[in-house]
């Protein structure tokens, strides 16, 4: 296939969009949780990405703007010998950015990154922001949200209960451990459980129903249990006591100073 100027036309113009969408999806991330991927042809998606691209491209088109306006009101600007205003360049279409010098090129270029760089860094700075967090968590974390929520307050933590799908003669291996990370599949169900201070013990099903067997055994300082290993998952949200909150909160204070 012949790499045309209106393919790489079009790759320039969404780049700061596909930014958009990196940014979002790079703040969206906790300690706790990875959200879930998004699905295949996801119309969100592409909204993001569309969304995205608008955004940047005025970041882009307000900063020329801005030079201008400052360039003709100071007069404290330097001459490059080319028009710095990416925009107005594509719009000439590739007979004027033949004549273009090296150097033109390379500006342009760069425009076009920092452009998408800093749309990518705003999408992070919005998406962390209580008031867009608190309507956009519910869909990028599901079922899982509340507990989102209260580990994000730094006054809960979560223990999972995860039974696995090792058995023999009637008992199966089971885990329990607090949560250090959650990852979902397309379909919002954990694929990955990271616990840690795992304790050991077995299920036994019988008539009276499902009974726990513990055994003696030291405690596993970290777990990874993928999906193929699970059968099911309990979980449970803690809250901490004050006291543990705020001794916490002043340990990490004297480290930053």
């Amino acid at each position: 296939m012949a790499f045309s100027y209106s393919l790489f036309l079009v790759l320039l113009l969404i780049f700061p969009g596909l930014c958009f969408w990196a940014g979002w999806r790079a703040g969206e991330r906790t300690d706790f949780l990875s959200p879930s991927p998004d699905r295949p042809n996801s119309t969100l998606t592409l909204f993001m990405v569309v969304f995205g691209t608008i955004v940047g491209h005025l970041l882009g088109t307000g900063f020329f703007a801005l030079q201008t306006a400052w360039c003709q009101t100071t007069g404290f600007c330097v001459g490059v010998g080319f028009d710095p205003n990416i925009y107005r360049a594509l719009l000439r279409g590739a007979s004027d950015a033949r004549g273009a010098t090296d150097f033109a090129l390379e500006a342009w270029l760069l425009a076009m990154l920092l452009i998408g760089v800093v749309t990518g860094v705003v999408a992070q700075w919005l998406v962390q922001r209580d008031a867009v967090s608190g309507k956009t968590d519910p869909i990028a974390f599901g079922w899982l949200n509340p507990a989102v929520q209260a580990v994000k307050k730094g006054d809960s933590f979560v223990v999972a209960y995860v039974l696995t799908k090792t058995s023999h003669d009637g008992f199966i291996v089971a885990y329990e451990g607090t949560v250090q990370q959650l990852a979902l599949d397309e379909d919002q169900s954990i694929k990955l459980v990271i616990l840690n201070d795992v304790d050991r013990f077995l299920v036994k099903i019988s008539e009276s129903g499902l009974d726990r067997v513990d055994t003696s055994s030291t405690p596993i300082t970290q777990l990874q249990v993928t999906a193929a290993e699970i059968a099911n998952v309990a979980l449970e949200v803690v809250q901490a006591p004050a006291a543990d909150v705020e001794a916490v909160a002043q340990e990490d204070a004297a480290e930053r100073s």
